[in-house]
């Protein structure tokens, strides 16, 4: 079996259609088709249904799929370390970060991997863990910042906690309950609630009021992201719960009010997850490096 035989198998269940595959190849497509029927001979198996669109992958099919997309990762990050080692400062670094992981680590954090490596190619993914477990355990995704809370792969991740985010009540500056110091007085108040967490956590806005004993809050807006609701509650009278660093640069801080609620909401642990048992190329290990230290000078305790 040969690289080109992954390739073309790769690119096909990519897009569906041989066709489609070998114009993205830029190959002719019978050879596509010998490529794949090649190695459908040596298994012993069908890995392609084919149908009026295009082809599907069969059950063995999307098997043998996940091994040639980890083979053909891992092929790339060798390449990529072996010339980084013989210092060729190029190659791709892929990370997948939470939206709040992103405003309060990733500017630092980029500022100082470009100015070392202009020449690196940076891909940064939006996404929670449990979006992207299987590209960061296949070597597509290097590794993952943002909420973990649950090891479902243990013994092939490793999980380093950066620093524990502080949640707080935050309205627009000037608005009437900006001076309430309980959450008992604001259950009367409209609230925003950001798509911020993993599964487990969906109803974390509503949590901190029913610990206390009190009436769910009255959530009448929902958004799947941390920049639309700030701007949502700095132009309306919508409270929500974010993490504090939230309202660091590049986010006008003036324009909000942190409300100094006497009770203590639970926090998030912000981690980095990588893979075991495969090193991190030089320059996603230097990536990883500069997150970790601005992760320090946001929480200098952190571990």
């Amino acid at each position: 079996m040969k690289l080109t035989h992954l390739r073309d198998i790769i690119a096909a269940a990519e897009l569906g259609s041989l066709r489609a595959a070998a114009r993205h190849l830029g190959i002719a497509q019978p050879s596509i088709t010998r490529s794949i029927r090649e190695v459908e001979q040596e298994l012993g198996v069908p890995l392609f249904e084919r149908h009026q669109q295009g082809v599907r992958l069969t059950a063995m099919g999307d098997a043998f799929l996940k091994r040639a997309v980890a083979v053909q990762s891992e092929l790339r990050r060798a390449r990529e370390e072996i010339d980084q080692l013989g210092g060729q400062l190029v190659g791709e670094v892929s990370v997948a970060m939470s939206g709040v992981s992103s405003l309060a680590l990733m500017p630092k954090a980029v500022r100082t991997f470009r100015a070392k490596y202009p020449a690196a190619q940076l891909k940064i993914t939006e996404a929670f863990f449990h979006a992207v477990e299987a590209q960061v355990l296949n070597g597509q995704i290097d590794f993952c910042v943002g909420p973990f809370r649950e090891v479902t792969n243990e013994g092939r991740l490793i999980v380093e906690k950066l620093f524990d985010h502080e949640w707080v009540v935050i309205s627009r500056k000037g608005h009437p309950l900006a001076q309430c110091r309980t959450l008992a007085e604001l259950v009367d108040a409209e609230w925003v609630r950001p798509a911020l967490a993993e599964r487990a956590n969906e109803a974390y806005i509503a949590r901190p009021f029913l610990d206390e004993g009190l009436m769910r809050p009255n959530v009448v807006m929902n958004t799947t992201s941390a920049t639309t609701t700030l701007v949502a509650v700095a132009n309306s009278d919508l409270l929500t719960i974010l993490p504090r660093s939230m309202l660091s640069p590049p986010i006008d801080s003036a324009l909000f009010s942190v409300l100094d609620i006497a009770e203590k909401m639970q926090g998030t642990q912000i981690c980095l997850i990588r893979r075991t048992g495969m090193p991190l190329t030089p320059l996603a290990e230097y990536f990883a490096d500069m997150i970790k230290r601005t992760a320090l000078a946001i929480n200098p305790v952190a571990p």
